[in-house]
Order: C-alpha cells, then sequence, then structure tokens
C-alpha cells in the first residue's frame, strides 16, 4: 500500500517538475540575452536608458531589452549633386569611415531613435558642406587638384557636431562627374592644346634650321639645294649641313 502511495506521489510530482523547468526555461530566455562581439548594447527598461554598455557575452536585461549598435569601422557613401564656380554641374561621390566611441555610446542612442535617422540628418549635414566648397571652384581646378579639395572636404565635415559621437578616420573623393555637355568641352580644348604643342614643335625646328643655315659653308648650300629635289632624302642632307656647320 505504501509503495502504491509513494508511486502515485511520484506521478504527481513530475509534471510539476516538468512545469518548473519549462518555466525556467522562459524565464531565462527572456531575461538573458546575447551581445555580440561586433556590437556595443545599452539597456532599456520600461523605457528607462542605463548608462552601462554591456560587454560581448551573456548579460541579464531582466525586463528590459537591449538597444544595439555596431562598433564596426563603417563605410559611407555619400552623393553629391552640386555646382562648381563656373556653373557646372558637379556629381560627386565620396567614401567616409567613421567607428562609434564607447563612451558615446549611450549618449548615441538616446539623441537618436534609430541609426537610419543618424544617418539621414548627417548625410544633409554633409551635403550642405559638400555644396559650399565645390561652389569656391571651376570645373576644371576641381578635376586638377582632388586631392587638396579631399583634404579641405575632411576638414570642413569633421567638425559637424553629429560626427561627435565617433572617430572620423577618413574621407576621399571616390569619382567626380559633369555634364555631357562640359566634357565635349574638355575633350576640344584637350585637342586644341595637342595641335597647338605640335605648331610650336614645329616653329622651334624651322626656327633652329633658320639660325643653322647661316653658318654653313657654300658647298654644303649647294649641296642641299640639289639633294632636296630627291623625295624623302632632304632631312638627311639637312643633318649633314648641320654637322658641317658645327666643324
Amino acid at each position: 500500500m505504501d509503495k502504491n502511495n509513494k508511486l502515485l506521489s511520484m506521478l504527481i510530482l513530475i509534471p510539476k517538475i516538468l512545469f518548473s523547468i519549462i518555466l525556467l526555461i522562459v524565464f531565462l530566455t527572456f531575461t538573458i540575452s546575447i551581445v555580440n562581439y561586433d556590437e556595443y548594447a545599452i539597456e532599456k527598461e520600461f523605457g528607462q536608458l542605463y548608462s552601462e554598455v554591456k560587454d560581448p557575452g551573456f548579460t541579464w536585461v531582466g525586463f528590459g531589452s537591449l538597444i544595439r549598435v555596431n562598433n564596426q569601422v563603417r563605410n559611407y557613401e555619400v552623393v553629391v549633386s552640386a555646382a562648381s564656380s563656373d556653373y557646372q554641374d558637379v556629381t560627386m561621390t565620396l567614401n567616409m569611415n567613421t567607428k562609434i566611441k564607447k563612451d558615446s555610446v549611450y549618449d548615441f542612442t538616446k539623441n537618436y531613435p534609430s541609426e537610419e535617422v543618424y544617418t539621414h540628418y548627417l548625410n544633409n549635414k554633409i551635403q550642405e558642406k559638400v555644396k559650399s566648397i565645390v561652389l569656391k571652384y571651376d570645373a576644371e581646378t576641381i578635376l586638377k587638384n582632388r586631392l587638396n579639395i579631399s583634404h579641405e572636404l575632411y576638414l570642413s565635415v569633421k567638425d559637424i557636431p553629429e560626427l561627435q559621437y565617433f572617430e572620423f578616420n577618413d574621407l576621399t573623393i571616390k569619382d567626380v562627374q559633369f555634364s555631357p555637355k562640359f566634357n565635349e568641352i574638355l575633350e576640344r580644348k584637350a585637342q586644341v592644346k595637342q595641335e597647338y604643342e605640335i605648331i610650336e614643335r614645329q616653329k622651334q625646328n624651322l626656327d633652329l634650321l633658320n639660325e643653322n643655315m647661316k653658318n654653313i659653308n657654300i658647298d654644303t648650300y649647294f649641296k642641299y639645294q640639289l639633294i632636296e629635289k630627291w623625295d624623302g632624302k632632304s632631312s638627311l642632307i639637312i643633318s649633314d649641313a648641320l654637322l658641317t656647320s658645327q666643324k
């Protein structure tokens, strides 16, 4: 009889034990969370943010939740449509590298409801800075001085208050595009410059020949006149004449 009572008690106790285990698992699942290696986390409980930055690994959150912030280097690409001082349309693509500071995570999460909101706000600030600097230079200067202008943009953008939460590592001009009409003007200018250089070289060669002809002796001069009538050989005699004059 006692054995039957014990067996009955065990059968009644088993569901309670199972229920307790399940309850414990559920409790631990909702009160303990994991912070990944590539993020910082701030606890939020009943609408209140706590300033402690959680380290990677298991962490107690109780009835709260975690706000996670990427702690890796971020690569931003910003496209700016601006105008140069000579009224040319300029499309400039910029690359930026930033990394959030650990001691700024609390202020960052407190001031911005999401990273998307922050990125949108920062992009508008960068647009203003870049447009004001691009407007100082004509289109050709922008093309020829990309490195210096990149540095000027970096110095200007890094003073944006919204970047105080981040280590601002770099800003470079990835690409610069102008209108098709302006590209045609550049191509034509390059062609004219090339033609001008050819004319200048021809003029210099002619001036050199005229200068040396004054010093050529009479025999060499007649020899030059005679052979000049032979196609393709006058240059050889000119060289001979120049050598004779130098002797």
